[in-house]
């Protein structure tokens, strides 16, 4: 991706993972979910010819627990084969170390859509705020009461809100992501969060949701939280125990896929005197928590195991600035840019960047839920436009994809599922994926659902070429069958062409800051705290500051000339890009167009079931960041004091950023000092 990242343009950075060969920026990558040990064994014998070079092996729950050199799965929940005495501990260390081999990096994901879901809280603040019409609500309290929510209980999982029965699910099932309070490392993530909040509303931590933890609620009277708490009762921190757990299987990265819907609604803020959420909310007590848990697992990182990657599965709405009204995380990511800057920053480039793998699927062709024009509906149409957002909060992310039929929305609204065909496949990897270094998909065993559903194997050696390159030799290679055959009549190629459309831009210029001895009338623009703010209708008297009503988002923004840059690619020259059996050709050329961004301040500019990452073609031309000076003579060393969030010194090898001890220090970005 070539615009600005975090309004600070970084240089590339070159990668050193643990695989063997060394998997660099770009990566084509994909979810492996247990519950059939095989699958693992069948990718690590295959490993140097799978059409991918990353695997995410998924889900640990967020309620986990693992102690130091115990070398035991028993609290982690995994469920890749709880008849072991381990767990399958050395089993999945045995073959991580054969998949690194084969040149495929190996990471562990925390989540997943059950291990993010407590049926009571979805479905009071989720599916029954939003109204009877939506196809959550049919599909669960309509389907299962009659649409009477007085009958959704525990017993029948507050009417089946997360999961339909034949799932089998118990309230063991799910998992609520802990806040655990007496944690040092838990405490100084809070306090990163709590400095350098940008945001209208102070931080309200929830550590009294542990599961068992009876929550008394207005409308259903006492409710229990779901999922385990011997973290708890051990009084361990999960997010340094995966940490732990990633650094005992020799793991190259660690993944948080963080989907809480009920925790947005639920605790939303509403900045109207009604109450009502009329002019929309804000869900910054979300992206508080979602920011302290990325933080929590960074800190640890850095204390116990360096060389550890950090990616996450990132919203597909999570960089759309505008209004929130609720029912999922629009604007989550958006919402951290300018107060976790380096935060952000950390995921997305320089040695530990795993990457915001964007979960751009599960997408409705509902006209209601349809991105605005011009974007399209079609799912190219929305993954490109998704995709942009990120580019424009100037977040470099990785396009997801997923194989068979969508998990949402639910088959009782299965007119409006767009499932990846060929076609849909062939747009987005030759309109979208160009544009970033990333790509990944959900999930390496699921099936087709129909013959025109794109085979994951012919989708996997497609954006192995297009992200690797096409003469890359892994990238003619299969993905092992299980229980996933080609459907006949399924076309085994995916063509790319030209890219066609506009080029992802960056965030634009800030407009005047906002001056507090102005009235703001209708159709006056100005910048706060690193966005952009239209005044939608009268906001009030001089002094009136956003989020107020009258006042609508307008996005990141960055402040100082050329503020806005784009990300040129061009393909030139395309071809057939996969087959089903083994040969594909592909002759793909690439060129790439360097872009540079002036940045005068460190201001800032900004369901899904599960997902992973991708990455771009050949060369990147890196945009680059400004380093503010040091004043002469002021010796500058990594893990030493420093005073300005955000600064970059040494060449732009280092940054001032909250260390372990929630102190500003200069980190390594690649040097020591200077």
């Amino acid at each position: 991706m070539l615009f600005s990242i975090l309004t600070l343009a970084v240089s590339a950075i070159s990668v050193q993972a643990l695989a063997t060969p060394p998997v660099g920026e770009k990566f084509a990558g994909a979810y492996v979910l247990f519950g059939d040990p095989q699958k693992l064994a069948l990718l690590a014998q295959n490993a140097a010819t799978l059409p991918i070079n990353r695997v995410w092996l998924s889900f640990a729950r967020p309620d986990m627990y693992y102690e130091p050199n115990s070398n035991t799965l028993v609290g982690v929940g995994m469920n890749y084969n709880n008849s072991q005495a381990d767990f399958g501990f050395a089993e999945i260390k045995k073959y991580t170390a054969q998949l690194q081999a084969g040149g495929v990096e190996v990471f562990l994901s925390m989540g997943g859509w059950d291990y993010n879901c407590w049926p009571w809280a979805y479905a009071q603040y989720s599916i029954y705020n939003y109204g009877s019409t939506t196809p959550t609500f049919q599909s669960t309290i309509q389907q299962y009461a009659g649409g009477d929510i007085s009958k959704c209980n525990a017993s029948n999982q507050w009417c089946y809100a997360c999961e339909p029965p034949a799932n089998g699910n118990t309230p063991d099932s799910y998992a609520v992501f802990p806040e655990p309070a007496y944690s040092a490392t838990w405490k100084q993530a809070q306090d990163y969060v709590t400095k350098n909040s940008k945001m209208g509303d102070a931080p309200k931590w929830h550590p009294e949701l542990v599961a068992g933890y009876v929550y008394n609620t207005p409308k259903n009277g006492p409710v229990t939280v779901p999922g385990l708490n011997d973290w708890n009762k051990k009084g361990r921190d999960p997010y340094q125990d995966l940490v732990f757990l990633a650094k005992d299987l020799g793991l190259d990265g660690v993944d948080i896929d963080y989907e809480e819907f009920w925790h947005a609604d639920m605790f939303k803020v509403d900045a109207s005197a009604q109450q009502n959420c009329g002019n929309g909310c804000s869900l910054y007590q979300t992206v508080y928590k979602y920011a302290a848990i990325l933080q929590d697992v960074r800190i640890n990182i850095q204390q116990y195991y360096p060389t550890l990657k950090l990616s996450t599965a990132a919203s597909a709405a999570g960089a759309w600035a505008g209004t929130w009204w609720g029912g999922n995380l629009k604007g989550i990511t958006l919402n951290m840019v300018p107060s976790y800057p380096d935060l952000v920053q950390y995921l997305a480039t320089g040695p530990n960047a795993g990457g915001w793998n964007v979960m751009s699927y599960d997408l409705s062709g509902s006209t209601v839920n349809c991105p605005p024009a011009p974007a399209t509906c079609t799912l190219d149409g929305q993954v490109n436009f998704y995709m942009a957002q990120y580019a424009s909060a100037g977040v470099q992310a990785n396009v997801g994809y997923e194989i068979g039929t969508p998990a949402y929305p639910p088959p009782s609204d299965a007119k409006n599922q767009i499932p990846l065909t060929n076609v849909a496949a062939s747009e987005i990897l030759s309109n979208t994926q160009p544009y970033y270094k990333g790509g990944f998909f959900w999930e390496l065993f699921k099936p087709q659902g129909t013959n025109a559903d794109a085979h994951v194997n012919v989708l996997a050696q497609a954006l192995c070429k297009t992200v690797l390159g096409a003469n890359t030799p892994r990238c003619s290679g299969s993905i092992p069958q299980l229980n996933d055959p080609v459907l006949p009549g399924s076309n085994p190629t995916i063509t790319t062409h030209a890219p066609v459309g506009p080029t992802p831009v960056g965030p634009p210029p800030c407009a005047a800051p906002w001056d507090a001895t102005v009235r703001y009338s209708t159709g006056m623009q100005f910048s706060y705290n690193g966005y952009n703010w239209n005044t939608a209708y009268y906001a009030g008297e001089p002094g009136t500051k956003p989020p107020a009503p009258g006042f609508a988002q307008l996005g990141l923004c960055v402040s100082g000339p050329a503020a806005s840059t784009t990300a040129a690619v061009k393909t030139t020259t395309t071809a057939a890009v996969a087959k089903t059996s083994t040969t594909t050709t592909s002759t793909t050329t690439v060129k790439t167009t360097t872009v540079v961004a002036q940045v005068t301040t460190t201001a800032a500019a900004g369901k899904t079931t599960t997902t992973a990452a991708a990455q771009k073609t050949t060369t990147t031309a890196a945009a680059q960041k400004t380093t503010t000076s040091v004043a002469s003579g002021n010796k500058i060393v990594v893990g030493q004091p420093c005073t300005t969030n955000g600064q970059w010194a040494c060449s732009n090898t280092v940054i001032c950023s909250y260390g372990p001890s929630s102190t500003l220090v200069w980190i390594s970005q690649g040097g020591q000092g200077c």
